[in-house]
């Protein structure tokens, strides 16, 4: 029997809901399939000729959702009818000044604009420690520059001045890497440009027999580039900068020289 009377309660309900095919919550006068008005004040008969700001609205035929609204036209509609913020999304990634942001599905999350996000210096030591080549048939070696990025897409700028040790000229390249020592790697970030992981800067460090004088200080050449990547690691990632090996006696790097520069520039 107890079996019976539930299935007659729940068909009565059924063909109520089949009836009436609106749904109020503190209300006689339903405006749509779902209708909540805690504040109890939607007119008895009729449509409200305001908007009700304090309402929750599930729209008939189009499945619209309207909060603070009888008529969204969206399926999702917020109106509180004055210029206070009406919507809150507390993640984990809310910040000061961040903005939502989607990825290719659709996924949002908050994060910070690249205009409002300022350019970042590399690390350079705070005396003169020279780098010399120990080779050329070794790995680059570390210029003792690193830098530390957020996630995101980065201009990278270098420029380095060597002291031109040997009678060659040759070619120079300089690389970002995760690692410091044995081969080059890109384990949190990508070069984004034609070279890929390929991607170096480049420079002619021009013999000490084509200087007139032939000094200590004038046997100077500059390496110089620019690079974009994409930042993977989070929530920051360390690059260092390390130089292309040579034979032993071909070139000085002092980290500490004034002209030498390293830094990004945030882009997206």
């Amino acid at each position: 029997m107890k079996t019976l009377n539930i299935y007659f309660c729940l068909l009565f309900i059924g063909l109520s809901l089949h009836s009436f095919s609106q749904t109020g919550i503190n209300t006689t006068n339903p405006l749509a399939a779902l209708h909540v008005d805690p504040a109890r004040n939607t007119p008895a008969t009729g449509t409200p000729t305001t908007q009700q700001t304090d309402d929750f609205i599930v729209y008939n035929n189009t499945g619209n959702v309207g909060i603070g609204t009888v008529s969204p036209i969206t399926k999702l509609h917020i109106n509180n009818e004055t210029a206070n913020p009406s919507i809150t999304i507390t993640d984990g990634t809310q910040g000061v000044g961040k903005v939502l942001t989607s990825d290719a599905n659709g996924v949002a999350t908050w994060e910070t604009p690249p205009i409002t996000m300022s350019a970042v210096l590399g690390t350079f030591p705070t005396s003169s420690l020279p780098v010399t080549p120990t080779g050329d048939a070794n790995s680059p070696i570390f210029s003792t520059l690193r830098i530390a990025l957020k996630p995101g897409k980065w201009i990278v700028n270098v420029g380095l001045v060597f002291d031109s040790l040997g009678g060659a000229t040759f070619i120079q390249n300089a690389y970002l890497s995760s690692s410091l020592s044995g081969a080059i790697t890109q384990t949190n970030f990508s070069h984004l440009g034609p070279g890929g992981s390929n991607t170096s800067y480049i420079g002619v460090l021009t013999g000490s027999a084509t200087f007139t004088p032939d000094t200590a200080d004038n046997r100077r050449s500059f390496l110089t580039g620019s690079s974009i990547i994409q930042v993977t690691g989070s929530p920051v990632s360390i690059i260092n900068l390390r130089l292309q090996n040579q034979p032993i006696g071909y070139y000085r790097f002092d980290p500490y020289a004034p002209e030498n520069y390293f830094y990004a520039i945030p882009i997206n």
